[in-house]
């Protein structure tokens, strides 16, 4: 199982971690599309088709085997019926046999037990076989009788088919709403027989028996029915077994990933997945502790690196040394009077104030659409580009300036901030080795920016003329009269930048 684990030394929640419990939801799945629904419905569609068919040829096979078996017996039955019938015919015994007629009907195993003549009438229905022998002896050996079994006459074809086929013919009649088994045994004129019945005909007579099979019949529907509630409670415990093994082990712990990804896009990069369970989710945790470790290793590197470089690896697949030309805008910032603010205090307390004082020209800079390209000690290096990169430079080294002035104007913690701007053409690229590059922008407009940086007094902002240009119209400035720059022949003009209107 696969378990949210905190890391962290204390044993406590991390902010984004109480955020994340606070906010976070399972989402709202519809009722078909959740995958243990589906999974469930799949392996009970499966289960129904299997078993059902295996079912279902057993339940026939079942039946099968139930038929023959009766069709069997009675077909013993009938023999043994055979034998009695034809022992008493033999005697002369017609009302024997008569009375031994009546007694099989009454058994309700049998069913129903008729003896017909070759012509379809009912045997013992009256004296015209008994007129028949008589006539062929030419006596008057056996008496007219007087107790008769009902007449009938038998119009069926698998009568007929054993009445010319001089064989047995069974008929299995379980289609209609009394399902019965129907034999018809054919009598043989046997040479003991043919001395009174003579020789003109092979068949005496035909035995139509026919058995009840719906006993038999509601045993296996009831078989049927019991199976059927059966597997119906197999499937309806197997489906809440599958749904609970699907949601705990697999469905929880999917939850359990997701809400440690939600957590990583918030940028928690201390939570991991906790592996007790080496299956495929395992491996998968595995893997996303793996890419955590990795994203927390970007995120902590994407500090030491400025935007237009995290932008430039986001944009391409291939990082290549090399740069381009493009006009941008340039801004430096410097400290003044940082030498003095730090000879009179410990290292922790500078470092203390150096921090807020980059955090906070990062912010405006940042909020005014620049990119700081590096820090050099307490300078900072910043560029802007784009269709108002002069006005956005300028406003923000406007507010940088108003910043210095309401947080280190008091005596004896005073600091101040020189601040250049310039715009030119710049080559903006990949500098250094195939192992080890850092992209920024280098170029005569680059140092010239430097240079104004370096001249500005304190609490000043210095725009080159070619700044100005751009944004004449927006600022109100001072001009200063032309200062020699390093590795310029010529002054360069400037400005001195008040504000913004």
């Amino acid at each position: 199982m696969i378990m949210i684990k905190i890391i962290d030394a204390g044993a406590k929640m991390t902010k984004v971690e109480h955020q994340l419990n606070d906010k976070w939801e399972k989402p709202a799945i519809k009722f078909f599309k959740s995958i243990s629904v589906r999974v469930t419905i799949l392996v009970i569609g499966i289960l129904s088709i299997g078993i059902g068919i295996t079912i279902t040829y057993y339940l026939k096979s079942q039946n099968a085997t139930v038929i023959e078996s009766r069709e069997s017996a009675i077909r013993e039955e009938v023999n043994v019926l055979y034998l009695a019938i034809k022992n008493n015919m033999l005697a002369g015994e017609a009302p024997i046999a008569v009375e031994l007629f009546r007694e099989l009907a009454r058994i309700e195993d049998i069913g129903d037990i008729r003896l017909y003549r070759a012509n379809g009438i009912s045997a013992f229905s009256d004296n015209s076989t008994l007129d028949y022998v008589n006539s062929y002896l030419r006596t008057d050996k056996f008496a007219r009788k007087s107790s008769f079994l009902p007449r009938d006459v038998i119009d069926d074809e698998n009568f007929k088919k054993a009445v010319k086929n001089v064989d047995d013919v069974t008929v299995q009649d379980v289609d209609g709403a009394q399902k019965k088994l129907i034999i018809y045994k054919t009598l043989i004129n046997q040479p003991k027989c043919s001395r009174c019945h003579g020789l003109d005909h092979v068949i005496r007579g035909v035995i139509r028996i026919s058995s009840p099979l719906d006993t038999m019949y509601m045993k296996t529907r009831g078989n049927l029915i019991l199976s059927i509630v059966i597997y119906s409670i197999v499937v309806f415990i197997l489906s809440l077994s599958i749904i609970y093994f699907i949601n705990k082990i697999v469905i929880r712990r999917i939850y359990g990933i997701g809400r440690l990804v939600q957590g990583v896009g918030s940028g928690d990069f201390k939570t991991k997945i906790k592996v007790v369970q080496n299956d495929e989710l395992g491996m998968l945790g595995n893997q996303i502790n793996r890419m955590i470790d990795g994203l927390n290793e970007h995120f902590k590197l994407s500090k030491f690196v400025s935007k237009s470089t995290m932008d430039h690896i986001r944009s391409t697949d291939e990082i290549k040394l090399g740069g381009e030309k493009r006009i941008m805008t340039v801004l430096f910032t410097d400290i003044r009077g940082f030498t003095s603010y730090s000879e009179s205090r410990d290292p922790d307390e500078i470092m203390k104030m150096l921090n807020i004082v980059m955090n906070m020209q990062a912010e405006i800079i940042d909020r005014h659409g620049g990119d700081i390209d590096k820090y050099v000690g307490d300078e900072i290096m910043a560029t802007f580009y784009g269709e108002d990169m002069v006005l956005n430079a300028a406003a923000a080294a406007v507010e940088i300036k108003k910043m210095f002035k309401e947080r280190f104007s008091e005596p004896g913690n005073e600091v101040h901030i020189g601040i250049g701007i310039n715009t030119g053409e710049m080559i903006s690229g990949n500098l250094g080795s195939g192992n080890r590059m850092d992209r920024t922008v280098i170029g005569d407009s680059v140092n010239v920016g430097s240079r104004l940086c370096s001249v500005a007094g304190k609490n000043v902002i210095v725009l080159s003329e070619y700044s100005y240009a751009y944004i004449q119209e927006r600022v109100t400035v001072r001009e200063h009269e032309p200062i020699k720059v390093k590795g310029k022949s010529v002054p360069v003009k400037i400005y001195i930048l008040r504000d913004i209107v």
